[in-house]
């Protein structure tokens, strides 16, 4: 790799080309911190896959020079991948109270508790680590505890804006001194990575009122039940919905394992108290459906959410019918538009009203929109501007937006990359090709492992398995069997498998009797005529599996 172990450098393993899987490694002195490790989520393209890891595989080479992980907030794509890669985290994590909370209860849940180090990070805390000093700054989201970090070398400084937005949410009593921000400008900042979510909106993000009011107005007027889905680690969301159940004399039902889990750490650090007693599904059935707040996961619609289940009438306890609202209190992340609106069709069906923040007020995004970049510009004055958290979409809209704020140098990261970061010396100088992994059968394993191509093969190929019973002399003794999967109905392949049973007969008869005592080139030749019978007549390549039996 082409840097000096002296010199200050940003590599993105993700979140620079997507809207997730967030993980940032910095170098300095020839040792390593990262902030943040979060997953993303498969598109309806990543068939029988549930979750999208970053490449862990330098982060493990790194040894001991690897010397901390920060995290700046608890949502999925900030933290999901930690449980994954625990056994090989052998450094210390730090968070602020909720966001170690929330860790601590997904750890517990994956059988990874008591693996790893945690350490809660107070705002203004300063942690001195090798040569890094890490300092916690206070910001607001749409989750308790986030924090931007500030990031202090000899070499300079970098301000890394983790998710964030400057009008705050009351209800988790945010108090954002914007002075804090304007005296780390004026102290001096390197570079600022910073989060592009909302670099195509125009205007300002609303605060938490904005989406409660909405909600307010929208739950109060409707006359049966109502289920609300959000994130489920968006607390000032639940806390609003909480506080309009009581408004609406609405009994509330908490669907979902992951808003549990929330709820519960939010309650241990202190954001979520006297709130009213949870009503048990099992109990739903004996409360009017005009007294009756539903609020559950699955706003992004996650085939296996609660959500998904209760749209196609799957939940023992749950039946939404006409006359009943579904209210999505969430923003589509993209990718998983098509998801989300085979939910809503489903309900839509059975005649429940779907209400959307395209529709109402019901909703607001924890992230700055143009405006609040341009403050954020102004108040940390950075000489380097590095957008992350994107598409090449956003990254591109933000960057102009740089430009446009002055910033004398704005660079567009690639995953992979080693960005040199100097004030006269600056810019991408090696770079690694970074794969993106998934969970699968207990492992964790490269989004391009073979077992993935065999599978999207047989999805649109379908399956063929022959079995195949010689004597000891090599003759048949009952006709080949032949059976498939996917490639054609009954009717249409029943000829098929048949002529092609004939054809495997003549193969064995006739072929040279070395095929007689060698198994697999007499599965290479059935193979081969299975093949081309398929393909013949329905254009299918399926997937082949020759059992050959001798007795």
């Amino acid at each position: 790799m082409s840097f000096d172990k002296s010199d200050l450098i940003f590599l993105p393993v993700g979140g620079s080309e997507e809207i997730g899987m967030n993980a940032n490694l910095y170098h300095f002195n020839d040792k390593w911190i990262l902030i943040d490790l979060g997953i993303s989520f498969p598109d309806e393209t990543d068939l029988g896959i549930d979750v999208l890891l970053p490449d862990f595989e330098f982060i493990k080479s790194l040894g001991d020079k690897f010397l901390g992980i920060f995290l700046t907030h608890g949502h999925e794509d900030h933290i999901g991948a930690i449980p994954y890669f625990a056994e090989y985290i052998n450094c210390p994590v730090w968070g602020t109270a909720f966001t170690i909370a929330l860790l601590k209860r997904k750890l517990n849940e994956n059988k990874k508790g008591g693996l790893l180090k945690l350490n809660v990070l107070n705002v203004n805390q300063e942690i001195i680590i090798g040569d890094f000093k890490v300092k916690a700054i206070d910001t607001s989201h749409s989750i308790p505890d986030p924090i931007s970090i500030l990031i202090s070398t000899p070499k300079g400084k970098i301000f890394h804006s983790g998710d964030w937005k400057l009008e705050q949410s009351k209800n988790l009593s945010e108090n954002i001194d914007f002075k804090s921000f304007r005296s780390i400008g004026s102290d001096g900042v390197l570079a600022m990575v910073c989060d592009s979510t909302n670099a195509l909106v125009d205007g300002r993000t609303p605060s938490e009122t904005f989406a409660y009011n909405g909600l307010l107005k929208e739950i109060k007027n409707k006359k049966n039940i109502v289920l609300t889905t959000c994130f489920s680690s968006n607390i000032s969301r639940i806390k609003s919905l909480l506080d309009i159940a009581l408004k609406t004399s609405r009994s509330v039902v908490i669907i979902g394992r992951a808003l549990l889990r929330a709820i519960d750490a939010a309650k241990e650090v202190g954001y979520l108290t006297n709130i009213p007693d949870l009503v048990s599904f099992k109990d739903i059935n004996l409360i009017p459906k005009s007294n009756l707040l539903i609020i559950c996961t699955g706003s992004q619609g996650e085939p296996n959410s609660a959500l998904s289940r209760i749209s196609k009438d799957l939940d023992k306890y749950i039946n939404l019918t006409r006359g009943d609202t579904v209210i999505f209190s969430s923003r589509q992340i993209p990718g998983n538009e098509n998801a989300i609106s085979k939910v809503q069709n489903r309900f839509l069906e059975k005649g429940v009203e779907i209400i959307t923040d395209n529709d109402k007020n019901v909703h607001v995004s924890g992230h700055p929109s143009r405006d609040e970049l341009i403050d954020m510009y102004s108040f940390i004055k950075p000489k380097i501007s590095i957008p992350v958290h994107g598409t090449r979409e956003h990254i591109e809209a933000h960057s102009i937006l740089a430009n446009e704020c002055q910033v004398p140098v704005v660079i567009k990261p690639k995953n992979g990359e080693f960005i040199k970061l100097n004030e006269n010396s600056h810019g991408v100088v090696s770079k690694l090709n970074f794969t993106t992994h998934v969970y699968d059968a207990g492992e964790v394993i490269p989004i391009d492992d073979e077992r993935f191509v065999s599978r999207r093969h047989g999805l649109w190929n379908g399956f063929v398995s022959i079995s195949i019973v010689l004597n000891k002399d090599g003759d048949l003794l009952i006709s080949p069997q032949i059976t498939q999967t996917g490639v054609s109905n009954e009717k249409n392949v029943s000829t098929v498998i048949a002529d092609t049973a004939i054809k495997i007969e003549g193969l064995i008869e006739n072929e040279n009797t070395n095929l007689d005592n060698l198994d697999s080139e007499l599965s290479y030749q059935i193979s081969k005529l299975v093949r081309r019978e398929f393909k013949s007549s329905f254009s299918k390549r399926p997937i082949i599996d020759i059992h050959i039996n001798r007795v």
